[in-house]
């Protein structure tokens, strides 16, 4: 197993009750603010705690994907409503229904910008989510 990173900047300092930003798996921040806006790095639908992929297939992954990108965007003191876009990069040629589902449940109303492609994951993913988010003070329009 590759070396694991606690990743980000400062960016949490005096940001009160923000979860620990997620463990990243190389030398690269989890989440970084910079200008007004949250950069998340790409969340593998893996169980944080163990690094396992959770069982019940394809569609337990990418819910598991998108509860760790929510995790992130709280780390850097945001929330879902603030995600103005969201890039899902998925291995399953069938998986686009399952990813439309689990996507509009996570974001039931303005749902933010996509972007969404088919493709070979490192380590034998299925699914992984990066995101761009308003930053709590500036508010999404």
């Amino acid at each position: 197993m590759s070396e694991m990173y606690a990743g980000s900047f400062d960016q949490l300092d005096g940001i009160s009750g923000a979860p620990a930003p997620p463990v990243t798996l190389g030398p690269y921040s989890a989440t970084v603010t910079a200008g007004g806006l949250v950069f998340v790095s790409a969340q593998a639908g893996v169980d944080p705690d163990t690094g396992a992929v959770p069982p019940g297939g394809f569609e337990a992954e990418c819910k598991q994907a998108f509860a760790n990108l929510v995790q992130a965007v709280a780390s850097a003191g945001v929330g879902a409503p603030d995600i103005v876009k969201v890039t899902v990069l998925y291995s399953e040629p069938d998986g686009f229904p399952t990813v439309n589902s689990v996507f509009a449940s996570f974001f039931p109303e303005r749902p933010p910008a996509r972007t969404s492609a088919i493709v070979q994951l490192a380590g034998g993913k299925r699914i992984a989510v990066d995101a761009i988010a308003v930053a709590a003070d500036r508010g999404r329009a």
